[in-house]
């Protein structure tokens, strides 16, 4: 009987906690218009999210942008590529000189392991093509599931830093706050057919209001069901500081 009522609880508070994040991305579709990730071929997204680290996604763009017509964006051909050219042609992104170093080794890696196809690698299950991405240098979990999900539609849903930080801010994680969990949660919560939509919506949410400084609270159309926020309603201004250096 003990049992029973426990599991039912347990069972009402994950419900809640579904219809809660479910809420959430219904208001953002009403208040944002998604981005399309209009790139599809695997390489490029890996490209482009190894670039997009620390710049903004308008120097994503003329780094890809000049990278295509300076090299070209295949394996192959950045493999073979003089570093100080592909240095040149990213050096908008910032960090050039790390990234240019890793593009071409994972680069080189793709052509000799996988014939420079990376299809080979997303045509395996799940949890195998994650693993095999993983396995590439300077290629974490975001990196991985981002190309699973944008190159090929696999159900998996890619966590960035301002996702990780609203999920924070919203207190939906029990126990451990990892990468990890927070994608379970946002996996289990949500139908397959909105992980795309609601990885753009929380990433545009998360520049425009829930920012990692300062958060625009007062301007926040999910505030109802933050607990960060209500922490900050009621007065304990001590987390926001120590929000804002832990975040």
């Amino acid at each position: 009987m003990l049992f029973n009522v426990i599991y039912y609880s347990l069972r009402g508070v994950a419900m809640q906690s579904k219809i809660r994040l479910l809420n959430i991305i219904k208001i953002l579709e009403k208040i944002y218009v998604p981005w399309k990730w209009e790139i599809r071929d695997p390489f490029k997204i890996l490209v482009s999210t190894i670039l997009s680290q620390r710049t903004s996604w308008i120097n994503v763009r003329k780094a890809i942008n000049q990278l295509e017509r300076k090299v070209g964006i295949d394996p192959k051909s950045i493999a073979e590529a003089d570093l100080e050219s592909i240095k040149e042609s990213i050096k908008v992104a910032g960090l050039y000189n790390a990234k240019s170093i890793r593009i071409k080794e994972i680069a080189r890696i793709i052509m000799e392991k996988y014939d420079g196809n990376l299809s080979k690698v997303l045509n395996l299950p799940l949890e195998d093509a994650r693993k095999e991405l993983l396995r590439l240098p300077g290629v974490g979990f975001k990196t991985a599931d981002v190309i699973l999900l944008f190159a090929a539609n696999k159900p998996v849903f890619p966590v960035d830093t301002h996702i990780m930080r609203i999920s924070r801010r919203l207190g939906i994680i029990k126990g451990k706050i990892n990468y990890e969990n927070i994608r379970h949660t946002w996996e289990k919560a949500l139908p397959r057919n909105k992980y795309a939509v609601a990885h753009i919506l929380l990433i545009m949410f998360g520049r425009e209001i829930c920012k990692g400084g300062k958060p625009l609270c007062d301007k926040c159309p999910i505030a109802r069901f933050c607990e960060f926020y209500k922490k900050l309603k009621g007065g304990t201004r001590s987390e926001s500081s120590k929000e804002r250096i832990t975040l």
